[in-house]
């Protein structure tokens, strides 16, 4: 069986994250070296993320849905300021009992204006609601990790370890093998290193300087940061980068055997995925 043959039943899956890492490695190695099948993934990909971003448009609230959430939370803040009020009279504080059933009546009012409003709209079972919102929460996570990723770089706090020899003691925090990553072929200087944490996760963190330029590496557990998700795919040096930017800074990734790699940084994306693509571990 040709290479192609083999792996094209597993680009769909590919694209979609749900490949055993096993998998993932033996189709990433074949898209190295098959144009036709790195373009399908591109195809997909982009097909994939027009669909989601329509389903994402066409399922924002209607006007008719906002007012009713307004009047439930304004009849809920009235209720409970006439019972804080009642309770206030009798100088007693306001007891569990009490905002326990007023907090249970607003989240069940709420939920009952989202599944009215999600009712009335023709064509629209209960399956495909579930999976558009499983969607979107899953595009959701992945776009606030790569925000996280900004925010960290455009903010920077001083790092914590500056000593090459102590870098490997990161490892336990982030899960995965850390190694100072080598950009001394394009003349960066290194500063230092921290471990940041990350929608309940933990990275850990290099700081370079580049011609005048800010760069923040950031090395991962690629399994609990897909941020191949939303990015898009490029072939640079024959390897698979994923490509994106946030608030004027580029983002490129790289997964090799379960490491994930991001730059961030204000250099153009281009620039970005030939950073991150020469990547290589300093031992």
């Amino acid at each position: 069986m040709s290479p192609c043959r083999r792996v094209l039943p597993l680009l769909e899956a590919f694209v979609d994250g749900e490949l055993a890492a096993d998998q993932v490695l033996e189709v990433e190695q074949h898209l190295v070296d098959c144009e036709l099948c790195a373009s399908r993934v591109r195809l997909s990909h982009g097909l994939k993320l027009s669909t989601r971003n329509a389903v994402q448009r066409a399922i924002s609230p209607s006007a008719g849905f906002e007012q009713r959430l307004r009047a439930a939370l304004a009849a809920e803040r009235e209720r409970e300021s006439q019972a804080r009020e009642h309770l206030h009279d009798a100088r007693g504080p306001l007891p569990w009992r009490t905002i326990v059933p007023v907090a249970a009546a607003a989240a069940f009012t709420l939920a009952w204006a989202a599944s009215t409003n999600d009712s009335r709209q023709p064509g629209r079972g209960a399956s495909e609601l579930t999976a558009s919102a499983l969607s979107g929460n899953a595009t959701a996570t992945v776009d606030q990790l790569i925000e996280e990723f900004v925010n960290y770089h455009a903010n920077a706090p001083a790092p914590d370890v500056t000593d090459t020899n102590l870098i490997q003691k990161l490892e336990p925090e982030v899960g995965v093998p850390v190694r100072l990553p080598s950009l001394q072929q394009y003349g960066a200087r290194w500063e230092g290193a921290s471990v940041v944490p990350v929608r309940n996760q933990r990275a850990a963190s290099f700081r370079y300087r580049l011609d005048g330029h800010r760069v923040t590496l950031y090395v991962y557990n690629s399994a609990r940061f897909p941020l191949r998700a939303t990015l898009e795919p490029r072939v640079v040096r024959n390897l698979p980068v994923y490509v994106g930017s946030r608030r004027g800074y580029s983002i490129a990734a790289l997964e090799k055997r379960g490491v994930g790699y991001a730059i961030a940084t204000d250099l153009d994306d281009r620039e970005s995925a030939e950073l991150v693509a020469s990547i290589q571990a300093v031992h």
